[in-house]
């Protein structure tokens, strides 16, 4: 039964969310379609993804021509909870002529013309292929895009090969580095020692879950110089990966959720990540016949356990303690991650969900800083669905952003420390690279440099001087949902209007949002006007009431009830929750789409002729509340005493009658359930006495004659309050 039960609930859910979903994306396509006109013939816009979260929902209209998709040319349009069109962005290119869409070569051949170009040798762990207009050119052409991660050329590739003719029309590293390419990291075909005969071959590995476990290990949380709070030098230095006791006690013992089990084997792979050969150097997958994956770190196996937990703890953090859904859109929504890769250079990149970490000075997946920047790539890909934007260093700004986030949330450093501002300060701020910092001086846009990783700073500081205000929680959540507004050719000042404006959608009170305002305003940002007002609700009143119903009972007033219309005036609801009504009635709503005044019909109430008492809360803003003690009059109760009941009494007597204070009940030989009734036939006290327990305080009662009826008797008491 209980699974029947949760089916329902999971079908009546899912339908809601599909109406919910209908309604915004009608919302969505009608402003498109106001705001875009004079298409050409056969061009279109197609909705091929959406993103909901608690700011809204994202639909992402991609232009095509004949059903084939032009490249980057697309528009993205928010629908916030209240169902208003909040935020676009667009890389929209209208100048796209039509052209023939029917390609004259096959993916197959146009992957080979991309082996071929690249000189790729070795295995192909991902290859991703997709017709699309090409408009970069000059002369719009139809092309495959090819995208390839192979073992021996370092980067995620992307060839452009001419659909018509084969032509290799460009080539491309688009994959996302930690820091700056330099020629140590650089990776060709020269460097690889490559057998002979050895050609291109594609991976396919499918391996199943046999099931899952909780493993354990020992890592750095979030890197040993934090952990004691020491700077690089001493025995807290990189050594050549070696290790002392003081690196060992730097170590925090941790929990590695859902790893899998297979027989006797487990592996570091689970519902959001998972360890895989991506780049030399081959170092092995660490499958082993425990689920212990404690390492020092002079064992190539304590990166494997490093990376996966922080991978897992970040993603999970996001879906779990954040509710904003969100995974890879690659390899079934599960990271893929290489701890040791560009054959032993000091970098680390993000491509097509695949995260690869060099081992050149101190090695990149013993810094959490690192994991979690090059993760930031892969959450801004895909909250985006793969519109992620490096204008300005974007990008590199968030992925900073969030590891500084999660290093300050654990408070080691405070805000004088000058690691405190540190990213990357275990791979960094060392002999082997300077790394970068998030208390950045420089202003937007007069102080751009026009090198991402240098300019991402300007982001990534004023994210966290709005931090410091709002904490984590909200600071995270408001960018990921801001992010997500935004596509390929945001820069930094569009993105602060999107993180604002989601901090809107999401019912952030005006404190949060005005600091969003005065840091970005500071920092250069010219942002649109906004005058933020609090939630409030100012009355609440009755309508309609309903005369009296006995419930079938008229001789017991204690189920008579009323109904009535509730209506309860409000301004600025909470993004999210409901409205909830207690008190003498109860009664609740979603805020999707909810108007001012909102009137709740029919709410049923008791009739026992008092002031109606009611109080109306927003549930995700427990301060935005509204206490009515008199919405209005009930109606008194239409069930009355038989006569019978008024004109017959027990063998058991009262005394003193009339009584001011205190009612004795004399000749009591059992315990009795007694209700003390006025002659309206409300009922006013409920009691047990018995032998021991016989008196009744009735001081509280108004002047007048009561009915006391005894359970399980129709005989009655009668007495006189004075």
């Amino acid at each position: 039964m209980k699974t029947k039960l949760l089916l329902f609930a999971l079908v009546f859910s899912a339908t809601q969310m599909c109406f919910a979903q209908e309604g915004k994306e009608n919302i969505a396509r009608t402003w498109l379609n106001e705001n875009v006109t004079n298409l050409k013939t056969g061009h279109n816009f197609d909705m091929l993804n959406s993103r909901s979260g608690p700011s809204g929902e994202t639909f992402r209209y991609h232009h095509t021509i004949n059903g084939v998709e032009v490249y980057d040319s697309s528009i993205a349009v928010h629908v916030s909870p209240k169902n208003q069109v909040t935020y676009h962005a667009s890389t929209y290119d209208e100048s796209v002529a039509t052209v023939d869409t029917n390609p004259e070569i096959s993916e197959n051949a146009a992957l080979n013309a991309a082996i071929a170009a690249l000189q790729i040798e070795g295995r192909i762990s991902q290859q991703d292929i997709k017709l699309y207009v090409y408009n970069k050119t000059g002369t719009p052409k139809l092309v495959y895009s090819v995208k390839t991660l192979s073992e021996f050329l370092n980067g995620y590739w992307e060839t452009i090969v001419d659909a018509k003719t084969g032509a290799v029309l460009s080539v491309e590293d688009i994959a996302i580095y930690e820091r700056p390419i330099t020629d140590s990291a650089k990776r060709t075909k020269a460097d690889v020692q490559i057998s002979p005969g050895n050609t291109a071959s594609v991976e396919n590995e499918k391996i199943e879950f046999a099931a899952v476990v909780d493993g354990t290990a020992m890592v750095f949380d979030p890197d040993p110089l934090t952990k004691t709070l020491n700077v690089y030098g001493g025995n807290y230095v990189d050594n050549n990966d070696n290790t002392n006791a003081d690196l060992d006690a730097a170590r925090t013992a941790v929990t590695l959720l859902e790893i899998e089990q297979t027989g006797s084997n487990f592996r570091l792979r689970g519902p959001y990540a998972e360890i895989a050969e991506l780049q030399a150097p081959s170092t092995g997958l660490f499958i082993q016949s425990s689920s212990d994956f404690s390492f020092t770190r002079d064992a190539q196996g304590f990166e494997a356990a490093n990376v996966y937990h922080h991978l897992d703890k970040m993603i999970r953090w996001i879906n779990v303690d954040l509710g904003i859904p969100l995974v890879s859109i690659f390899n079934s929504g599960v990271v893929r991650f290489d701890p040791h890769a560009f054959n032993g250079a000091d970098n680390s990149s993000y491509g097509g969900g695949n995260l690869n970490f060099g081992e050149g000075g101190v090695d990149d997946a013993e810094d959490m800083d690192v994991i979690i920047h090059e993760l930031g790539h892969g959450l801004h890909d895909w909250v985006t669905n793969g519109n992620l934007s490096q204008v300005n260093g974007l990008s590199e700004g968030s992925g900073d952003y969030f590891a500084n986030s999660y290093k300050r949330s654990l408070g080691q450093w405070t805000t004088g420390d000058a690691s405190y501002y540190y990213v990357f300060g275990w791979d960094g701020h060392n002999p082997f690279w300077p790394g970068r910092v998030t208390n950045y001086g420089a202003l937007y846009p007069g102080g751009l440099t026009g090198s991402i990783h240098t300019d991402g700073q300007i982001w990534a500081t004023v994210l966290l001087e709005i931090w410091e205000v709002v904490g984590r929680d909200r600071m995270d959540a408001a960018v990921l949902e801001g992010l997500g507004m935004t596509n390929s050719g945001t820069n930094q000042q569009n993105a602060a209007i999107a993180v604002r404006q989601a901090a809107i959608d999401m019912g952030y009170t005006c404190l949060e949002i005005d600091t969003m305002t005065d840091r970005f305003t500071a920092r250069g940002y010219v942002l649109p006007a906004y005058t933020c007002t609090d939630c409030s609700i100012s009355a609440i009143g009755s309508a309609n009431l309903s005369p009296c119903d006995d419930g079938g009972t008229p001789s017991d007033p204690s189920d008579d009830t009323f109904t009535g219309d509730i209506s309860v005036t409000f301004l600025n609801a909470p993004a999210n929750g409901t409205l909830d009504l207690t008190g003498d009635g109860t009664a609740s709503v979603s805020v999707t789409g909810l108007t001012s005044p909102h009137v709740f019909t029919g709410v049923t109430m008791t009739a026992d002729g008092t002031a109606i008492n009611l109080t109306a809360t927003f549930s995700d803003d427990a301060t935005c509340a509204f206490v009515e003690t008199n919405a209005g009059t009930a109606p008194i109760s239409c069930s009355t005493l038989g006569v019978n009941d008024i004109n017959n009494v027990l063998s058991i007597s009262v005394f003193p009658n009339p009584a001011d204070q205190t009612l004795s009940f004399l000749n009591v030989t059992k315990e009795y359930s007694i209700a003390v009734y006025n002659l309206l036939g409300q009922k006013v006290i409920d009691q047990t006495i018995d032998v021991n327990t016989n008196n009744l305080e009735v001081g509280n009662l108004a002047s007048g004659t009561y009915i006391i009826k005894v359970d399980g008797y129709s005989d009655v008491l009668k007495f006189i309050k004075r």
